[in-house]
């Protein structure tokens, strides 16, 4: 039997544990972030992971906080400044709870293997997770968080990557940096979120910054340079004045709160 027959045969989490346990994807994916860092340390890119920062600052204090897609921990450890009364991080990679369990505080910051498909039996006020909703049967996961998860008033934050740029349909055929099952959003996604919940609040992320942000990569030693705060500028005005076009960017910030009934 081969190895696609082999992986054919296993679940979705199944795959996705073995991807990044035993494939070495994720470090594909860290290696092209290094070739093209600009894109990742741009203004606009930083413009949206401080406010990703500050929305979950805003709701953590004191309150229940979960990550789904968890890592090793290092995102729990900067959320964990923001004081919660308990946080929990869940991660379908056993290599990831490994590293996270030597940053756990007992009944304060715990970590989890686990498969979020399968349901969390707690309720939390705030859950949150980077890149994570793309590799889960994601419709069924945001509803069974949002129903049975999610506490009246509470939210959830994600940043999670759009897939209908061209230069993004080049990289996800040539980087082999994908599990097996991973889907970048596109436009119906974002019909289905504001669909099925009252509030959903969607900041896209790097649209000229994607194609200047590489070139800027190999020309400037700084990725705070004066090509990639225009870009900034524009992306951030489009992505407010043309809510049609987020698809096109390459990546977007996901708020969705729970409005008491």
């Amino acid at each position: 039997m081969s190895t696609t027959q082999r992986d054919e045969n296993l679940t979705r989490a199944q795959r996705e544990q073995k991807a990044y346990d035993e494939d070495g994807v994720w470090i594909r994916s860290h290696e092209w972030h290094t070739r093209f860092k600009h894109v990742f340390e741009s203004p606009n890119t930083t413009r949206y992971d401080r406010l990703f920062f500050e929305i979950i600052r805003q709701q953590a204090h004191n309150k229940r906080v979960l990550e789904i897609g968890c890592a090793d921990g290092t995102v729990a450890q900067e959320i964990y400044k923001f004081n919660p009364a308990y946080l929990r991080g869940i991660d379908i990679s056993q290599e990831s709870i490994r590293a996270a369990k030597q940053k756990e505080i007992p009944n304060r910051m715990e970590f989890f293997h686990g498969d979020v498909g399968e349901g969390i039996e707690s309720k939390f006020d705030l859950i949150f997770g980077r890149s994570i909703l793309h590799h889960l049967e994601y419709r069924s996961v945001l509803k069974s968080l949002y129903l049975n998860s999610l506490n009246d008033g509470g939210e959830m934050v994600f940043m999670e990557p759009f897939g209908s740029n061209p230069l993004i349909k080049l990289y996800s055929i040539f980087s082999n940096a994908h599990t097996p099952d991973e889907k970048s959003f596109v436009r119906e996604d974002i019909n289905w979120l504001r669909r099925n919940f009252n509030t959903v609040d969607i900041y896209p992320i790097n649209l000229f910054t994607l194609p200047l942000g590489m070139l800027s990569t190999y020309i400037f030693p700084s990725a705070d340079n004066v090509m990639l705060r225009l870009a900034d500028k524009i992306d951030a005005w489009v992505g407010e004045k043309s809510k049609a076009s987020a698809p096109m960017f390459r990546h977007s910030l996901i708020v969705i709160k729970k409005t008491p009934v």
